[in-house]
């Protein structure tokens, strides 16, 4: 029986059966049998993640220190010849060094050399060091008598000697101490990998400019550092009108956002967005602060996310609301940092409380969530000129149910409680090519142990996923989302860069992970994909313009569009 809701409130009785079955596919705790996505706060919620983690990609800095020794000929014109039987390789206090470099030495004994020829060794040692991460090492051959074919070298391998910090940031001058202490540590040696450290560590940090220097220490064989910290910009924000929203809460959807960086001096980081849909049927707020806790570069962060709907369009009458709200605290560490790979580890804990109503029949259901994430991320220049960025998290949650439907009209599968591990995963890969082309590629996927939430289940289609169909698209608790994209670079009028793109896309997934629940005749199974055309038009740090047309190709999903056309500008400040 269909029933038309505009006029639903006439027949109270009736819709308190007819609306409940219909919403029990729209904000059922696990949908019985249906593959329609359950549009509810965990529904919506996911679709604002999906875009909340295409900003977290850093690349590599690339190559800081360049310590390899530039060779060159010698103006020496003799050509007197020596014949030398012990080459020694002494420190600056004439005791010999503790590495063996006879398979360098052995080369110039016991046949006739020049003066050329030692100096051609010196720079042979010297590089060696350079290679086995000392920074500053230098090999000397003094002036001396040859006695006896005896000749000897002095070896400078460079010890740390003192650190100046000259801060005119808002950065804590003790955080910069502690920083340097924990990056040298017990070293005696100037090694390049910790100095590269310390310089990108410094790098990370929002709302300073850092550089960093070496000089001749006050001290023999000594190397002195010199950490200069200026003030960049700590305060910005974003406005930003895209189309990307569900149409049950609003296509169209205004964003703005603000960020302030230093407000502490310990590194900290104070970011938060609001969004709001055309119609005002969607609003969400996000708040992120974060600050350096020792040394090492690990953060302490708390996070807070508010977000309040009611659905329109078809459910109208029903006066379908909800809201959800989470409260989280994490911790990062910069694990590993070096100037081609970048590693971050990451625990968090999330607690979150889902309620969706249905007032017009008096429909209440609330969830309770609580999440414990392990992860890893970062970003490794895997070849030349290409970046590689990767992501895996496993998520432990428990998850509480409570409903005032009857239980008659509860899902069969419906649990007061149950526990859920969900893992997840990225790897994309951003490859320039000549003529000012280039390639990205992209993979993400989930996995689960067992039928989820809407607020756990991956979303197949949208722009950051299968862009030929509709956001939120296949709501699935395994999936997987291929991307391909050829781009190019154009340059145009005084600083904007014109990039048009051709792609393809795949998404594939299950529905559920346990079909014990399932009707028979309910596939389920899910394939989508697409081609498309996407055009953007950008200045760095000051607007980006980006559209985006897709159509889905092969077997399509019923009710489809044909196209689908994706809008955003985004204007920063």
């Amino acid at each position: 029986m269909k029933i038309d809701l505009k006029f639903s409130l006439l027949f109270t009785a009736l819709l308190n059966i007819t609306a409940t079955n219909i919403y029990a596919q729209q904000v059922a705790l696990v949908a019985p049998a249906t593959k329609t996505p359950v549009v509810n706060a965990g529904f919506l919620n996911q679709e604002l993640k999906q875009q909340q983690l295409q900003t977290e990609k850093v690349k590599p800095s690339g190559e800081l220190f360049n310590n390899n020794l530039q060779t060159h000929a010698s103006s020496s014109q003799t050509t007197v010849k020596f014949i030398l039987a012990h080459i020694a390789l002494l420190d600056l206090e004439g005791k010999p060094i503790e590495e063996n470099l006879s398979f360098l030495t052995q080369h110039y004994l016991n046949t006739p050399i020049s003066v050329n020829d030692l100096t051609q060794l010196a720079e042979q040692i010297t590089q060696y060091y350079r290679s086995h991460n000392y920074l500053v090492a230098k090999a000397i051959l003094p002036p001396q008598e040859i006695d006896n074919g005896n000749v000897y070298f002095y070896v400078i391998k460079g010890k740390i000697g003192d650190t100046e910090i000259k801060n005119n940031s808002k950065l804590n001058s003790k955080l910069v101490e502690r920083i340097n202490n924990v990056t040298f540590d017990q070293a005696v040696y100037v090694y390049k990998d910790d100095l590269e450290k310390l310089a990108l560590l410094l790098n990370d940090i929002q709302g300073i400019e850092p550089s960093l220097s070496v000089k001749a220490g006050k001290q023999k064989e000594t190397t002195d550092f010199v950490i200069s910290l200026q003030d960049s910009k700590r305060f910005g924000g974003y406005a930003m009108f895209d189309n990307q929203g569900n149409k049950d809460t609003g296509g169209y959807r205004l964003s703005t956002g603000t960020y302030a960086n230093n407000l502490l001096g310990y590194g900290d980081e104070l970011k938060l967005d609001l969004l709001g849909s055309n119609n005002a049927n969607l609003f969400s707020a996000r708040l992120d602060y974060s600050a350096m806790i020792d040394g090492y570069g690990t953060r302490l962060g708390v996070i807070g996310n508010y977000l309040n709907y009611k659905l329109g369009g078809n459910f109208k009458a029903l006066k379908a609301n909800g809201n959800s709200n989470t409260l989280g605290v994490y911790i990062s560490h910069p694990s590993i940092r070096t100037p081609h790979f970048r590693l971050n580890t990451k625990v968090s804990f999330n607690h979150q409380n889902l309620a969706d109503k249905q007032s017009a029949v008096g429909l209440v259901q609330k969830r309770k969530v609580n999440s414990i994430g392990l992860g890893v991320y970062g970003s490794w220049r895997s070849v030349e000129n290409g970046v590689s960025y990767f992501s895996a998290t496993i998520n432990f949650g428990h998850q509480n149910n409570h409903t005032n439907e009857q239980s008659q009209y509860q899902a069969d599968n419906f649990k007061p409680k149950q526990s859920f591990t969900v893992f997840n995963y990225t790897f994309s890969h951003e490859q320039s090519l000549p003529k000012s082309f280039a390639l990205n590629l992209s993979l993400n996927g989930q996995f689960s142990d067992k039928n989820l939430d809407s607020s756990q289940k991956m979303l197949l289609g949208g722009l950051y996923g299968v862009r030929g169909y509709q956001s939120g698209v296949a709501s699935v608790d395994k999936g997987h989302i291929l991307q391909t994209e050829i781009k190019h670079y154009l340059p145009l009028f005084k600083e904007s860069i014109l990039t048009t793109s051709a792609f393809y896309d795949a998404g594939f997934g299950s529905y559920y992970k346990d079909t014990k629940s399932l009707d028979d005749s309910v596939d389920n199974s899910v394939s989508l994909q697409s081609i498309g055309l996407g055009f953007n038009l950008s200045v760095v740090n000051n607007y980006s313009l980006n559209f985006i047309w897709a159509t889905p190709v092969g077997k399509k999903l019923k009710n489809t569009d044909n196209n689908q056309f994706w809008l955003s500008l985004v204007k920063t400040f």
